[in-house]
């Protein structure tokens, strides 16, 4: 299976077409009190609902109302955050469920993470984009490089697609990307002839002259996104932690009864599409709280990434969920059986 990483210089290029990208800071990062509020610092994927939430709710002073100053700052990859989270540069990240799973399964010596909300789940809003050469012959596509972001739910994609199209994934050229401008840079020099995408990206490789070739609905795609902190924020800032996950719920409230304002301001702000952002936040929930359904979600992912030997040894994912913050702000939405 060969893999590449396009060059440096490419990136630094192609980094002035998009208005968001890895490590953008959207406020520096320090661990001080402000004006009698908690500081609490989230890293947040860019293009998704963690972002989103965090921008509108610190805007319209829904943080703050629930005692906090919010530190934002933006990443590529819901893997990037968590990374933020380890190294101590963040109090909260997110990752989606099978970066999740992979993430603690090669780190269960040294993991000190704990899942402790959901944030979204069901059905992806995504398609696999292809160049225009292989829009009316997916097989020509076997053996074609696809875009892929290590240690991230793509992986997860990526397997489902293949065995949807009947190709072996062991003879697949999988190209490495780090971020939505990285796979750009690999589309437009003929790198890749296909990749997975959802969200605001999507609107990116449309640009392109990339074409729809599948819905995520029809490849069964499931994914579900969670919070994750480390064991010890979760047990020391509990209050903290139930106040934040309060105020995202909030946020989101606030996002679906102001739509057209929030779409317009996101479009001046960071350069998204507002009708794109309206499309794709009409069919979004939210999922703050735990159900039975997302950890049996995890258990599903835990069970293929291992027999599908993303690390050596099984595990429980459900001793990484803690919904003690949950408990105290929505018993009612914590339905995980005991």
């Amino acid at each position: 299976m060969s893999r590449k990483i396009i060059s440096l210089a490419i990136i630094i290029i192609l980094g002035t077409m998009l208005l968001t990208g890895c490590g953008k800071e959207t406020d520096s990062v320090d661990s001080s009190s402000k004006n009698g509020l908690t500081t609490v610092r989230v890293a947040v994927m860019t293009g998704t609902f963690t972002q989103y939430t965090a921008l509108i709710g610190k805007q319209q002073g829904i943080f703050e109302k629930n005692g906090i100053n919010l530190e934002i700052t933006e990443y590529a990859a819901g893997v990037n955050t968590i990374d933020a989270v380890v190294a101590g540069q963040a109090d909260i990240g997110n990752m989606a469920d099978y970066a999740a799973v992979n993430r603690i399964g090669n780190t269960l010596d040294t993991n000190n993470l704990v899942i402790v909300s959901e944030i979204q789940g069901g059905d992806v809003n995504g398609f696999l984009y292809t160049a225009p050469e292989y829009a009316d012959d997916l097989k020509k596509l076997d053996g074609k490089g696809f875009i892929n972001s290590v240690g991230t739910v793509n992986e997860y994609y990526n397997s489902q697609i293949f065995g949807y199209l009947g190709f072996d994934e062991g003879k697949q050229n999988l190209v490495n990307s780090d971020s939505t401008t990285t796979s750009l840079a690999l589309a437009q020099s003929g790198d890749v002839a296909a990749a997975f995408s959802s969200g605001s990206s999507s609107t990116y490789f449309e640009g392109i002259g990339w074409k729809k070739a599948i819905d995520g609905a029809d490849l069964g795609i499931e994914t579900y996104s969670y919070y994750m902190t480390t064991e010890a924020f979760n047990s020391s800032h509990v209050q903290v932690l139930a106040d934040f996950l309060k105020a995202t719920q909030e946020s989101y409230d606030y996002i679906m009864e102001h739509l057209d304002e929030t779409a317009k301001y996101l479009e001046s702000t960071l350069g998204i599409s507002a009708d794109n952002f309206k499309s794709d936040w009409s069919i979004a929930k939210s999922r703050i709280g735990f159900s039975q359904e997302g950890v049996e979600q995890l258990i599903e992912i835990e069970d293929w990434a291992f027999e599908n030997g993303r690390y050596e040894k099984k595990y429980d994912i459900s001793r990484y969920i803690n919904t003690d913050a949950l408990e105290k702000i929505y018993p009612d939405k914590v339905t995980v059986k005991q």
